[in-house]
């Protein structure tokens, strides 16, 4: 989808708000910090990660154009991040206090509808990632990663392939489901293999109905929180 559709009614808030620009790779919030305003993603990807006891990082979720972060503390859940947020490509986001914020739910209602919307689709999406993390067998986990990754973020191509709309990388993939990325490396080679999923350039394309509606399962095939389409 348009990153400007997905902004939507989000768009009320810019007079009252600043955008700023992060580069890829840099580190908009840090787990422990007491944000200054409330974040309104306008392009790029965000990641959200943790970091284990062992020093390991471990992706929580990924943020297009139109979420609003650090989710807890916008709905006043924590007095900090408890997250690390990074800019996965460049970034611009738009910064605006809460109290902006909170009186542009009240006075708008498609604005707030549309922030129902959004965080409901992280809700299931959530759910989805940790059913992921749940399967024992690593080849387990990488399906319904995919799952989730297509589901969320996937764009129908006209070949009847679904092709996830975020660069990412074997460490990328590994990151989300908790295993080496070696092992993951190795997993996907197996479905690229079988005719499953194509990648090039960190840009994967999924065959959707053969992979997640065969033996491996179909728990969330009805599912489309962000399938856009293309055509020819």
């Amino acid at each position: 989808m348009d990153e400007r559709k997905r902004f939507g009614k989000l768009s009320l808030l810019e007079p009252a708000g600043v955008l700023r620009h992060f580069p890829k790779k840099s580190t908009i919030l840090f787990q422990g910090e007491v944000p200054a305003s409330i974040m309104v993603l306008r392009s790029g990807i965000v990641k959200v990660y943790g970091i284990t006891s062992d020093g390991d990082q471990r992706t929580v979720t990924l943020l297009t154009a139109g979420d609003v972060f650090p989710m807890s503390w916008v709905f006043g859940k924590s007095p900090v991040c408890i997250y690390y947020f990074e800019a996965l490509t460049d970034c611009v986001v738009l910064a605006v206090s809460r109290e902006t914020y909170e009186h542009a739910l009240v006075e708008h209602a498609e604005l707030k509808e549309q922030i129902f919307q959004n965080y409901l689709s992280h809700y299931v999406a959530a759910t989805m990632h940790v059913y992921a993390l749940e399967h024992s067998y690593a080849q387990d986990k990488i399906i319904y990663i995919l799952q989730y990754l297509v589901t969320r973020f996937g764009e129908k191509q006209p070949d009847g392939r679904t092709k996830i709309g975020l660069r990412l990388s074997h460490q990328d993939i590994a990151e989300m489901v908790g295993i080496t990325r070696e092992t993951a490396a190795v997993e996907l080679h197996k479905l690229k293999n079988k005719g499953y999923i194509e990648y090039e350039r960190f840009t994967y394309y999924v065959d959707a109905d053969r992979l997640f509606h065969s033996d491996e399962g179909d728990e969330f095939g009805g599912l489309e929180l962000g399938i856009t389409s293309t055509t020819a």
